[in-house]
């Protein structure tokens, strides 16, 4: 729990909300050639966003401009939880900036059931659309695998980065194939951003059959690794790993990290959804 005191007009107003409770302001925008239809999708849109959510509209604004009738509009939307925060931008695909709370304390068990949603979400995504992440890899970097698969970092290293510079410590397991095991976990290693830090490369080879049959290598890839709450999002919807597990006792998020991992999956959406409706055009 968590108290809030405003003052208006010489009175104090304490307001108590819950540990979890997540609220923010929505920005949603809607446009089209014909006013009756904008204003219809605009009602429906915020009717539905009422029927899940405690929601207040703020502000409206209406503007004709080019033939184009745009509606604009502010919402105040509150969760109960941190998953329930995570499900709305990829609904609603909307600019956003959270309000409340200043720092945000999740359950390592909520925060990894809020990444197998984002896993699942976009796996369907990606197979219903037939679209994915081009993910660059930086083949100029060499790297020792006999080192990962002992471990990099000492245990004083490891406290360091969990509780001097607040990184997670999560677990990811990948399914991969190519020409070899070597191949396959350097492919991975190499693709992901400089700023996660990989401790320990775990592989267990499976048994190949159907479209893997005639490949040398076929496995699981598990790493040990540290990054900021975000990177792990990004981990989940890009890689779509078969399972992340979070190994830290407790995550704090503030406000600016909570407002970046909202905006950051609905600009994905939005992206993900230009190129799908590009392309039938």
């Amino acid at each position: 729990m968590y108290l809030t005191i405003i003052r208006i007009n010489n009175f104090l107003y304490f307001f108590i909300f819950g540990e979890n409770m997540i609220e923010i302001i929505s920005y949603q925008e809607i446009k089209g050639n014909n006013e009756n239809i904008v204003k219809e999708e605009f009602e429906k849109l915020v009717n539905e966003i009422k029927s899940k959510y405690k929601c207040d509209i703020l502000s409206v604004e209406e503007d004709l401009e080019d033939g184009l009738y745009t509606i604009v509009a502010e919402l105040k939307v509150s969760f109960n939880s941190f998953l329930e925060y995570i499900k709305f931008p990829l609904t609603y695909s909307a600019d956003l900036d959270v309000i409340e709370p200043p720092k945000l304390k999740v359950d390592p068990k909520e925060f990894g059931e809020a990444l197998a949603y984002i896993i699942t979400f976009f796996k369907n995504f990606y197979e219903r659309y037939n679209v994915a992440f081009n993910i660059p890899i930086n083949e100029n970097i060499t790297i020792n695998l006999e080192d990962y698969k002992k471990g990099i970092y000492d245990e004083d290293e490891v406290f360091a980065f969990e509780e001097e510079e607040g990184l997670i410590k999560a677990k990811a397991v990948f399914e991969g194939y190519g020409t070899s095991e070597e191949e396959v976990i350097k492919r991975i290693l190499l693709s992901l951003e400089d700023n996660v830090i990989i401790n320990k490369v775990i592989t267990k080879e499976l048994e190949k059959e159907g479209p893997y049959k005639n490949v040398e290598f076929y496995g699981l890839i598990a790493l040990e690794l540290f990054c900021k709450p975000l990177d792990i999002i990004e981990i989940a919807y890009k890689f779509l790993p078969v399972v992340v597990s979070i190994r830290s006792e407790s995550i704090e998020l503030d406000s600016l990290e909570l407002q970046d991992i909202g905006n950051e999956l609905g600009g994905v959406i939005f992206e993900l959804t230009h190129t799908v409706v590009m392309r039938g055009v």
